[in-house]
């Protein structure tokens, strides 16, 4: 469906993204993942045809995505992307922004289409609002509503829930991720947070310093990290010392035993514990060090542990 051929772009001649090949099928949902400045955001635009290609090529369907310099009106009429410039009319009020995405559908449909997409994006008492009065979370979920308005067969999303609370980012996420798998919709998320790249992604591409590193699933990103910098995106990770050498794992890859060859003895002189939720995050005292221990177990009554972990193997 989707085809980046080693694509590279710039800015001012700078250059951004490096070399980028990619792919995506039908039905596909892809994360790009990594640091704010490695290009996430440049590519997702190049794939919209709102970016300038340096080189390389980009293909919807087998045909050619046109660049800016290419035609009149940037973009793609399939592809929409939830940008972080949201892209409203600014002087037409909220139910119009998304009417206007619907014109070419019947009055009954479009009635319909505009309530739900009103209703899901909790847009209902503000219809009659002009774009330019939102706050920045409601032009977020304005922005969202425009560019499933449209039914899109690829949807692009630039960390789009960034400036929602708690309570509406998961029910819209849930919405778009049950949208996109009822109607077999490809889409490509943005985003420098790991928990909310497994949550949504088929695959995940790594990138770094404007080149893709690595692609692969959830769960091997998850368990089988390469290094401790792609660790970190997925989650918190122990670093402590075995036999004067560092090792890594998750905070539920260890169990509490007897001493042996493969173990850390922690002997707790004092400790704080914060709870993070599923697991609890702990500042152990160690003779003149602090260590910083994530565990699911409860380690509040004891004095002394024996842990034996599943260590990454990098």
């Amino acid at each position: 469906m989707l085809q980046v051929k080693k694509v590279s772009l710039s800015y001012a001649s700078n250059p951004v993204v490096k070399n980028v090949s990619l792919n995506l099928k039908t039905g596909e949902r892809l994360v790009i993942l990594g640091a704010s400045g490695c290009g996430k955001t440049t590519l997702l635009k190049a794939i919209a045809g709102y970016h300038p290609i340096t080189k390389g090529i980009i293909e919807f369907n087998e045909e050619k995505i046109l660049d800016p310099t290419q035609q009149l009106v940037p973009g793609h009429s399939q592809i929409k992307l939830v940008n972080q410039d949201f892209k409203l009319d600014d002087y037409h009020t909220v139910e119009e922004n998304i009417r206007l995405k619907l014109l070419l559908f019947d009055k009954i449909y479009l009635k319909l289409r505009v309530e739900e997409l009103l209703k899901l994006t909790e847009l209902e008492e503000h219809r009659n609002s002009k774009a330019k009065n939102l706050s920045g979370g409601q032009k977020q979920r304005l922005a969202i509503a425009r560019a499933l308005a449209d039914e899109p067969d690829l949807l692009l999303l630039d960390e789009p829930f960034n400036q929602l609370d708690y309570h509406l980012k998961h029910k819209i996420e849930s919405y778009i991720l049950a949208y996109l798998s009822k109607y077999n919709i490809s889409s490509i998320l943005v985003s420098h947070n790991g928990e909310e790249a497994m949550r949504w992604a088929n695959k995940i591409a790594f990138m770094k310093k404007g080149k893709i590193v690595r692609v692969g699933s959830s769960n091997n990103f998850y368990n089988n990290p390469q290094n401790k910098y792609e660790a970190g995106f997925f989650g918190s990770i122990n670093t402590i010392l075995i036999n004067k050498k560092e090792v890594s794992f998750r905070p539920h890859h260890y169990s509490i035993t007897k001493t042996n060859e493969h173990t850390l003895n922690i002997q707790i002189i004092s400790h704080s514990k914060i709870n993070k939720g599923w697991y609890q995050e702990y500042l152990f005292i160690v003779g003149k060090r602090i260590i910083k221990f994530y565990s699911k177990t409860d380690l509040t009554n004891l004095n002394e542990i024996w842990i034996k972990p599943i260590l990454f193997n990098f």
